[in-house]
């Protein structure tokens, strides 16, 4: 477009030598003065037309680089604007992290989410620690809200985890109220299943469900997750007990290994 323009320039001035030299020889053949006065004022009012067009085509051009100018800022700001809301979203996340290390009984080892595993029949996840990084397999997984699972196998450098959100995944857990125990797995949907809970046990939902600490993998007191839906059915010894998962199985990214003892005791003994 800028070129169009310059282009435009250069021949208007071309022209306009064109026409004044046209314009001279013409003159030079009247010796009327009104006439001259005539031609006169008419070749002013045509150059003023034609300086006026030309001056709007130079600021049509200055205007469209200025917009394209303008254009590539607003581009420019809104990858800045969005790259700090990561930021910030990452920022308020390893706070939530540090802060559980902090309050929890529990050693620690920070892991990220590196991929997705191909271990066929089981929901897993690979993260980038490994034996080196002093993490064994059956060592529990979370992040600051809750259970995430646990390690199933462990190289060197990284680790495959299984998730809670598995069918092959089976954990005691305890109804924080009623101190009642059952087990939660999945079934294939949204939700966990708590299994084992007799029909005459009060249970509503909203009442978190927590690790029962019965198992020598996972600690007592860890969140599962909250009740969602109970149903009774009369020909049932146990309640149907649907829990929404203390964490967005999607949108994991950072995550602690549990050091546990039990744990790191289970897998020197298979060794050995």
């Amino acid at each position: 477009m800028k070129n169009i323009f310059g282009l435009f320039s250069r021949r208007s001035s071309l022209l306009l030598l064109g026409f004044y030299i046209i314009l001279s020889f013409v003159i030079m053949t009247f010796n009327d003065q009104f006439t001259l006065r005539g031609m006169r004022f008419t070749v002013l009012q045509v150059v003023s037309w034609v300086n006026s067009v030309e001056n709007k085509f130079r600021v049509l051009g200055s205007v469209t680089e200025e917009n394209k100018e303008l254009r590539k800022k607003v581009i420019e700001l809104s990858t800045a604007n969005q790259r700090l809301q990561e930021i910030m979203i990452e920022n308020i996340r390893l706070r939530r992290l540090l802060q559980l290390k902090r309050e929890s009984n529990f050693n620690f080892m920070a892991a990220n989410v590196i991929g997705l595993s191909q271990e066929q029949s089981v929901r897993s996840l690979i993260l980038n620690v490994g034996s080196a990084d002093s993490v064994r397999k059956n060592m529990p997984v979370v992040t600051d809200r809750g259970l995430v699972g646990k390690l199933l196998i462990v190289e060197p450098h990284q680790s495959i985890m299984q998730i809670l959100m598995d069918r092959n995944s089976l954990v005691s857990a305890r109804l924080q109220r009623s101190r009642e125990i059952g087990v939660v797995g999945w079934s294939g949907n949204l939700w966990l299943d708590l299994n084992y809970i007799p029909r005459d046990i009060k249970v509503e939902p909203g009442e978190a469900v927590v690790t029962s600490g019965l198992s020598r993998i996972y600690p007592e007191g860890i969140k599962i997750g909250v009740v969602g839906e109970v149903q009774d059915n009369e020909y049932e010894l146990f309640k149907t007990i649907k829990i929404k998962p203390a964490v967005e199985f999607n949108s994991i990214e950072n995550v602690f290994v549990v050091l546990t003892p039990d744990s790191m005791n289970m897998e020197i003994a298979r060794s050995e």
